[in-house]
C-alpha cells in the first residue's frame, strides 16, 4: 500500500539512558525493559524517542545494555539529547572520574538534559552524587552528609523512613505490595495563571505532571524511598579537570514539583518494618535551565517508580493474580498506569533543547490542520487575507485545534509552546514583555497584590491567548497547504513556519489586545458604578 498519510515521520529524540551496579535492561525485577517499552509508543506523531542503553559494569546485567562497561568520557555525548541516569552502586563503587564529571558538565551546559534518580540511602551516589545540580537536588549521601554539605538521606528502615505503601488487597504492610495495582497518591505543586497565585483563575501542573487525561496525581508505592529537596547555597562552582562549571547560573533555583504523603501506621500492621511516622517529602524536583541557557534536569525520589517490579508485577509470586502483573490487574490500576506513562513520557519531552522543543511545536501544529475535526471545521472563503479573521472565529477554530492538540499535547506543553513559539514568531521580546502574564511557570519575583487578590483581565488572558493563536497558525497553514498532497508532505519538512504563521499571528495578537482593552474598559466601568452606587448609598 502506499503511504497515503500527510504526516512525516519526525526526527528521534535520542536518549543516553544509564544504569550500574544490579540494575538491568531486561524484564528482570530491577530491569527497566519496561520503561523503554513506554518510550517506544510516543505521545503523538511530532516526536519519537529512541534509546540508547548503557551500564556501567561487565556484569550479567550489563548483558542487557547496548554498551557495557561505559563511561562518559569515552563516548561521544554530544550525539544524544538527554541523558537519564539509574544510579544503584552505593559508595563503595569509586565516584565517576573528573574526566567524566567534565564530559557531563560540559554536556549540560551545552543545553543537554539530564534526569537522576536513585533510591534510599547512598544508593546511586556512585553515579550521581557529585554531578552538579543533580547532587543537589535529591539527596545521595549516608549515614553521613556528603562532601559539601549534603544532606543525608533516608534510611531504609525506622519510623521516618520514607514509606509510601498504599494498603494492599491482604492483611498488612508487606513488601511486594509495591508489585500490585494500588498506587501511592502524590500532591502536585501547582502554578498560577496570573500574579495572583492563591485567586488565579486556572491552575497548572509543572509540565512533568501535565496528562493527556489532567493532573498526573500517582506514582507507583515503595516501603523506603529517597528525597528531593531544594538546596540553600546556589552560588557554588565546580572544576572539572580544568572545565568550570557554575551550578546554578544567574541564582536560579530548583524546585520540588510534587510531593509524598507518609500516613502514620502503627507496629502491628508492617512486622518487617515497624511502626511509620507520618510526614510529607519530595518526590520529584526539576531545574529549568532553559531559563538561563543549560539544560534542564530532572530529579525522583526513587527508581522504583520506574522498574519493572513495581510497574507490570513481581515475577517472584506467579500465583498471586493482582502483584504477579502489577497495575494490569484492575480498571483502576490499568487507569493509573495510564497516568504513570504519561509522567515517563513528559520527562523525555521536557528535557529536550529548545529548538528540539520548537519542532515539536510544529510538527503538532502541521498534524492538527489535517485532524479530520479541525479539517472539516475550517471555512475556506476566510483562507485569504488574515484581516478576513475576526476573534470569535480565530477562538471557534482554537477550540477546536486546542482540543485535537491536547489529545496528544499536554496542556502545560500547548500553553507553553504557544507563547514560545507562537507569541514568539512574531516578535520574541514581545513573548518576554507578556510572558509573566502568560505563563504559569515563569519565575516571579514574589511581588504579588496586596492580600493575594485576583487580576480578573490577567486570569483569563493565557487559555484566550491559546485559542487565539491555534486558531491564527492553523488558518495559516491551512491558507498555505490546502490539499493533503506528496508535495506538501515533502515541502513541509522545510518550512520556515514562522514566516509562514507571522501574518496570521499578527492578526490574532492584535484582536486580542483589543479584546482585552474591552474588558478592562468595562471592568473599570463596573468599578466606576460600584463605587458609586455605594458612595450614594451611604
Amino acid at each position: 500500500m502506499p503511504n497515503t498519510s500527510v504526516l512525516a515521520e519526525p526526527d528521534a529524540v535520542r536518549i543516553l539512558m544509564v544504569t550500574d551496579g544490579t540494575a538491568s535492561f531486561d524484564r528482570a525485577d530491577f530491569g527497566l525493559a519496561t520503561l523503554v517499552d513506554v518510550l517506544s509508543t510516543p505521545p503523538g506523531p511530532w516526536v519519537r524517542f529512541e534509546v540508547t542503553r548503557a551500564h556501567r559494569e561487565e556484569n550479567l546485567p550489563a548483558l542487557s545494555a547496548d554498551l557495557a562497561g561505559f563511561r562518559f568520557d569515552g563516548h561521544d555525548l554530544g550525539q544524544y539529547d538527554q541523558i537519564w541516569l539509574f544510579g544503584v552502586a552505593r559508595a563503595p563503587r569509586p565516584p565517576l572520574d573528573q574526566t567524566e564529571l567534565r564530559a557531563l558538565a560540559e554536556f549540560m551546559d551545552a543545553g543537554g538534559g539530564v534526569f537522576a534518580t536513585g533510591d534510599h540511602e547512598d544508593l546511586g551516589v556512585s553515579m550521581c552524587g557529585d554531578l552538579p545540580r543533580v547532587r543537589s537536588m535529591r539527596k545521595w549521601h549516608w549515614p553521613d552528609p556528603g562532601p559539601h554539605g549534603e544532606p543525608v538521606a533516608p534510611s531504609i528502615d525506622g519510623p521516618d523512613r520514607n514509606d509510601t505503601l498504599s494498603e494492599g488487597h491482604d492483611p498488612l504492610y508487606q513488601l511486594n505490595d509495591q508489585s500490585d495495582d494500588i498506587p501511592q497518591v502524590i500532591t502536585p505543586r501547582m502554578y498560577a495563571t496570573s500574579d495572583s497565585p492563591k485567586w488565579a483563575h486556572q491552575g497548572y501542573p509543572h509540565p512533568l505532571l501535565s496528562g493527556p487525561r489532567g493532573t498526573i496525581r500517582v506514582l507507583p508505592d515503595h516501603p523506603h524511598e529517597g528525597e528531593c529537596y531544594v538546596p540553600d547555597d546556589l552560588t557554588r562552582s565546580f572544576t572539572f579537570d580544568g572545565y568550570e562549571m557554575t551550578e546554578y547560573p544567574a541564582g536560579l533555583a530548583p524546585e520540588v514539583v510534587a510531593w509524598s504523603t507518609i500516613n502514620s501506621r502503627p507496629a502491628d500492621l508492617d512486622p518487617r518494618k515497624g511502626r511509620l511516622d507520618a510526614s510529607t517529602f519530595g518526590a520529584i524536583g526539576a531545574y529549568d535551565g532553559h531559563q538561563v541557557g543549560v539544560g534542564r534536569v530532572a530529579v525522583d525520589a526513587t527508581w522504583h517508580h520506574f522498574f519493572n517490579v513495581n510497574l507490570v508485577g513481581d515475577p517472584t509470586v506467579p500465583e498471586d493474580p493482582i502483584k504477579s502483573v502489577g497495575f494490569a490487574a484492575s480498571p483502576a490500576g490499568r487507569a493509573a498506569y495510564e497516568e504513570i506513562k504519561a509522567y515517563f513520557r513528559n520527562i523525555a519531552v521536557w528535557l529536550s533543547r529548545p529548538t528540539t522543543q520548537e519542532a515539536m511545536w510544529w510538527r503538532a501544529v502541521w498534524a492538527t490542520r489535517w485532524h479530520h475535526q479541525v479539517a472539516m471545521d475550517l471555512r475556506p472563503a476566510l483562507m485569504g487575507t488574515p484581516e478576513d479573521l475576526d476573534l470569535a472565529e480565530l477562538l471557534r477554530i482554537g477550540a477546536d485545534a486546542r482540543q485535537v492538540l491536547t489529545a496528544t499535547v499536554t496542556r502545560a506543553d500547548a500553553l507553553q509552546w504557544a507563547g514560545r513559539y507562537g507569541v514568539g514568531a512574531v516578535d520574541a521580546g514581545l513573548w518576554e514583555m507578556v510572558r509573566p502574564h502568560l505563563d504559569p511557570w515563569q519565575p516571579r519575583s514574589g511581588g504579588e497584590e496586596a492580600g493575594h487578590l485576583p487580576n480578573l483581565v490577567m486570569s483569563l488572558l493565557p487559555e484566550l491567548v491559546l485559542d487565539a493563536v491555534l486558531g491564527a497558525v492553523v488558518y495559516a497553514v491551512a491558507a498555505a497547504f490546502p490539499e493533503p498532497t506528496q508535495d506538501a508532505r515533502d515541502r513541509a519538512s522545510g518550512v520556515d513556519w514562522a514566516a509562514t504563521v507571522r501574518p496570521h499571528l499578527d492578526r490574532a495578537l492584535d484582536v486580542v489586545a483589543e479584546q482585552v482593552q474591552r474588558t478592562d474598559t468595562r471592568l473599570r466601568s463596573l468599578g466606576d458604578t460600584l463605587v458609586t452606587a455605594r458612595r450614594s448609598g451611604a
